[in-house]
């Protein structure tokens, strides 16, 4: 059975005690004037403007090709603005999508509020680190900055999900028989698959000793293999189930033949056929 599934610059100056006491006497009227901000940290990445202070937690997450994952955001009035703000994101990888719940939130004064992030990959999401730039927007008319952005991580894996595909025929073969196989399928994994290919192959041939002893042969070439012809994306659910169980019509199923020959065809008498199966497809 085969499963398919900084750089540092260091700038030196020399400065007189002249030039230090002026520089601190300038500090000394900033701060007289307006209020100096800093970038919140408390475990996750942060950042402040004139207006609103935007936080992101966690600063880095992990996902599975296929699966999703979010962020919550935190959106706090700062220095008395009071408006809508509306949280945006850039940097996302290929075949990746973004969702804010809620698209928009309106702060009063000195008020938060809180915004689920929901990124979300698919099956050919490249794989890697992506630096995700997570901003909001205010009004112009508020006279107001805009917020300022904060980075964080998105680490995509490559998905090595499995599943399991078995059969058996329950019957034996004689010559000009036709029988349906109706696969059983185990899908380990927290959500449904969708199949997008299913293959059957004849893998080994095993005679009877007395076959064998009398060289008789058997060989591939005395049953034909029909593929299963129904529909993709073939959708199987979580756990165990087969083709008969997810509503495949037997019509549908994979077949084996043992062909009727003018040859002698004793050496397949008894004989135990092993298959190959194989599939691929991604979580649905």
């Amino acid at each position: 059975m085969q499963n398919e599934s900084r750089y540092f610059r260091t700038v030196k100056r020399r400065t007189t005690t002249a030039a230090k006491v002026l520089l601190v006497g300038l500090v000394v009227m900033l701060a007289s004037a307006g209020t100096i901000f800093a970038a919140s940290q408390s475990g996750s990445q942060g950042n402040t403007s004139g207006s609103v202070t935007i936080q992101v937690n966690p600063a880095s997450r992990s996902v599975d090709q296929g699966d999703s994952v979010t962020y919550t955001l935190s959106l706090t009035s700062s220095n008395g603005f009071s408006g809508s703000v509306t949280p945006t994101i850039s940097g996302l990888p290929g075949s990746t999508t973004a969702a804010f719940a809620p698209t928009s939130v309106t702060l009063a004064s000195g008020k938060a509020a809180t915004v689920a992030l929901t990124v979300a990959t698919s099956a050919t999401t490249p794989d890697g680190k992506a630096d995700l730039t997570i901003g909001a927007t205010v009004p112009a008319t508020t006279g107001v900055s805009q917020p300022a952005a904060v980075v964080v991580q998105l680490q995509v894996k490559a998905s090595n999900k499995t599943f399991s595909i078995s059969g058996n025929l329950g019957t034996q073969l004689t010559p000009g028989a036709t029988v349906p196989l109706n696969l059983a399928i185990a899908n380990p994994n927290n959500k449904g698959l969708a199949l997008n290919s299913l293959a059957v192959s004849i893998a080994t041939i095993t005679r009877t000793p007395a076959a064998v002893a009398a060289g008789l042969p058997c060989t591939a070439a005395d049953y034909v293999v029909t593929n299963y012809s129904g529909q993709y994306p073939l959708n199987v659910p979580v756990g165990s189930s087969s083709l008969q169980s997810i509503g495949i019509a037997p019509a549908l199923w994979p077949r084996i033949a043992m062909l009727d020959t003018t040859k002698n065809q004793d050496g397949c008498k008894g004989a135990t056929l092993q298959f190959a199966y194989s599939g691929a497809g991604q979580g649905s």
